[in-house]
């Protein structure tokens, strides 16, 4: 009858881990000076916590929108409309994922995203709440 594996008894470890000397030196992530991570900006991290409120802002607006539209079916009342409470919900994901964007990238694309997010979340409420 055999042994299981877990039973089996194991040969001794010949091999030794290397020494600190022995390791080869560690290349950085990026092969030159360009492609190094830069720290963030005082402005820039202002600019995205400030996109990063109007986003968060505009998501409670579509959370509001969605239940006073519940509410006032209930009640028999029209409410702020159907097209109103899509069109919050959808702006207020596009300003999510964007702000996602700009967050994680401090390069050109999380900027445009910045720039989206604004764009985004001042155009709806321009249009649906100004007019």
């Amino acid at each position: 009858m055999r042994t299981p594996a877990s039973q089996r008894p194991r040969p001794p470890r010949t091999r030794q881990p290397p020494e600190s000397g022995d390791l080869p030196p560690r290349r950085s992530r990026g092969r030159h000076a360009l492609s190094t991570r830069k720290p963030a900006t005082r402005a820039g991290s202002a600019l995205r916590n400030l996109t990063g409120a109007l986003a968060a802002g505009s998501v409670l607006l579509s959370i509001a929108l969605v239940v006073i539209q519940f509410w006032a079916t209930n009640q028999g009342q029209e409410g702020p409309g159907l097209p109103a409470v899509i069109a919050q919900l959808v702006a207020a994901v596009v300003a999510l994922a964007l702000q996602a964007t700009a967050d994680r990238h401090r390069d050109v694309p999380g900027g445009f995203a910045t720039c989206g997010v604004l764009v985004i979340v001042v155009g709806s409420l321009w249009f649906w709440w100004w007019l």
